[in-house]
């Protein structure tokens, strides 16, 4: 028995050490992320500091159950084995070593996406996502050095600080006896105890994180090793039922009916849509932005613009279903990688086919990349054109795929060959990580802090030069042209809140002139379908979780999903909800960076319920339509 309980006090030192670096890595994860982190909050570090323990512990414990397993092992004669233990120094080393990565990993990605690393993540690795982030391993690398150098230090401590704790006593016999058994079982249930995270009911989640911290610091609380294994073959819906039916009023259903008043619809308009990677609202100089965009600004002033628009998505595969199909991300996983990707699903292309049009989508990476085209097929796109059709590698930006200055106007001859009316759709690329620019284009304005405001010139000059292109073509004068992102870049600014981070532009844009002016009513990017097809004047009943923007009938309202919690905005308040219960709740226009919590305030009472309401329906209808895969009108109203 002495001897077990010389190996359970080296087991705790193991994990006192693995305790010691997760600790490490969550204080350099908030140094390097600290513009994200709410410190307004009372005793906002020690609270994550201490609250994160739990959640290191429950991931240590869960990644090391085997080797504490085989370590306690009572059979002597395989455990005094060279090969035994030399097995056992294996397995700890190379999981752990895994895991360490995905934390430091996750400090240098958590900007792009603003959450923390999930099962969805290791689809780059697998290939699923396409190629191109794999080739940017060097780049990252690069880009990132004081981080590898940070992983080989906790490497190289673990790896001499196991050896010195691991000593000759452990390597000695344990007895096969009834105690032994039994102290075995009490430390292996004690390890169930930590990874569930306590006695509770249930054992702790992703969500835990923001009852013990608030949303805006969950992230921090939260270590990479957790999240992606709590989200783990998290691939199914658990459908909720808040209401009966018959409780869904127009409004509240995804089915809705189109009926235009445009004056463009005495004309079949072609459709292109222009979605820029990574466009923030904060980058655009026309709206007091740190970024050189003047074509932007000059175009954005002929245009009709919404200033409150939002995007539904933090990731380019969650972003192209929002715009295309008013398909929002409002579950742990994108739709395009889910169990329900062979859902029916419509889009701009499939309605209106129905009305003679011909559909394209153009992505300048590899055809396979983030799945864009089996889902662009799926949803009804005729032609899918990549990198593989531009066919000159001699463009090939050396990251994702081909210079936008060059595949834009690739795109505008192809354009100039198609059959009208059209609607055609393009991904940019080149104002995502690395932030390339072509070494024959000078940047005006070069930031050294923010490089994505270099590309974004870039990208800037590649629109001017695509609309000087078409701008003679005989289409382009019947053209309907909409410009936005597939989602928000890194914050450029000290302030940060979960409307800055989706806060994206809108622009529907008219060469005759017909489009302009300016709206502040919400907008987000499920609406662009329904409020192009009412621009272009078809009068159908469409499939779509988003509103018509220029219809008044319904409120328009907001709604995203990050890490278990919905975020909800109408025209007065901002809403935290977890499915459940109300976090927060904030009026938007009086404090803009969330900092008062009004979820409490009894006059504020009965807009609460009525927001939890209206969220709750929308949340109920888009689980029931995609588990039940009724996300067309002829299978809803079955």
């Amino acid at each position: 028995m002495f001897i077990l309980n010389s190996r359970i006090k080296i087991l705790c030192k193991l994990y006192g050490l693995l305790l010691i670096v997760y600790t490490a890595c969550r204080i350099i994860f908030i140094s390097f992320n600290r513009a994200d982190f709410d410190e307004s909050i009372h005793q906002a570090f020690t609270n994550v500091m201490f609250n994160g323990l739990r959640f290191d512990l429950s991931a240590v414990l869960l990644t090391n159950l085997v080797f504490t397993i085989l370590y306690l092992f009572p059979y002597h004669l395989i455990q005094n084995s060279k090969v035994y233990q030399s097995v056992l120094k294996v397995i700890f080393l190379s999981i752990n070593s895994f895991f360490i990565a995905l934390n430091l990993i996750d400090v240098a990605y958590f900007p792009f996406v603003q959450k923390r690393l999930q099962n969805d993540a290791l689809l780059f690795a697998t290939g699923d996502k396409g190629t191109e982030a794999m080739g940017m391993i060097p780049t990252f690398l690069g880009q990132n050095w004081l981080l590898l150098l940070l992983y080989f230090v906790f490497i190289w401590l673990l790896f001499t600080l196991y050896n010195k704790i691991i000593n000759p006593i452990s390597r000695t016999k344990v007895s096969i006896s009834f105690a032994n058994i039994v102290i075995i079982i009490l430390v292996l249930g004690l390890n169930v105890l930590g990874i569930r995270g306590g006695l509770q009911l249930r054992p702790i989640g992703v969500l835990d994180a923001s009852n013990v911290a608030g949303v805006t610091n969950a992230p921090f609380v939260l270590n990479s090793t957790f999240s992606v294994l709590r989200t783990w073959q998290k691939n199914k819906i658990t459908e909720k039922k808040y209401f009966k039916n018959v409780d869904f009023a127009s409004c509240d259903s995804p089915i809705k009916v189109i009926n235009t008043i445009s004056s463009l619809s005495q004309e079949r308009v072609n459709i292109v849509v222009i979605m820029v990677e990574s466009l923030s609202k904060q980058y655009l100089s026309y709206y007091g932005g740190y970024g050189h965009t003047p074509f932007l600004d000059s175009l954005m002033c002929q245009s009709m613009v919404f200033d409150n628009a939002y995007a539904n998505a933090r990731e380019s595969v969650q972003g192209v279903p929002s715009v295309l199909s008013s398909l929002p991300s409002w579950m742990d996983e994108s739709y395009i990688f889910s169990r329900y990707a062979t859902n029916k699903v419509s889009s701009l292309a499939s309605v209106l086919k129905k009305y003679d049009y011909s559909s394209s989508f153009f992505h300048g990476a590899s055809s396979g990349s983030m799945g864009f085209y089996s889902f662009t097929k799926a949803v009804g796109f005729e032609q899918y054109f990549g990198r593989e059709d531009y066919n000159n590698e001699q463009h090939f930006d050396g990251s994702w795929g081909i210079w936008d200055h060059k595949f834009l106007p690739f795109m505008a001859d192809r354009l100039s060959k198609t059959k009208e009316p059209f609607i055609s759709a393009i991904l940019t690329l080149n104002t995502h990580h690395p932030f390339l620019v072509p070494k024959e284009f000078k940047v005006l304005k070069p930031s050294k802090k923010y490089p994505i405001l270099n590309s974004l010139q870039y990208m800037d000059k590649s629109l001017s030069q695509f609309f000087d292109k078409i701008k003679n073509e005989d289409w382009y004068e019947r053209t309907l042209f909409v410009i936005t992102a597939d989602h928000t870049g890194p914050n450029i600014t000290s302030k940060r809140t979960s409307l800055i981070d989706y806060s994206i532009p809108i622009i529907f844009f008219r060469p005759d002139g017909s489009l302009k002016g300016s709206s502040d009513r919400l907008m987000a990017q499920i609406d662009i379908m329904p409020s192009i097809l009412h621009l272009v004047g078809i009068k159908d009943s469409i499939f779509t979780f988003g509103h018509d923007i220029f219809d008044p009938s319904c409120d328009a309202k907001i709604v995203n999903y990050k890490m278990g919690i919905y975020h909800y905005t109408n025209e007065i308040f901002h809403l935290y909800f977890d499915g459940e219960k109300s976090l927060a709740l904030f009026n938007w226009h009086v404090d803009p960076l969330l900092k008062k919590n009004l979820v409490n305030e009894k006059k504020h009472k009965v807009a609460l319920l009525a927001m939890e309401d209206d969220l709750k329906k929308a949340i109920q209808s888009y689980q029931d339509a995609i588990i039940n895969n009724k996300m067309s009108v002829d299978a809803y109203t079955k």
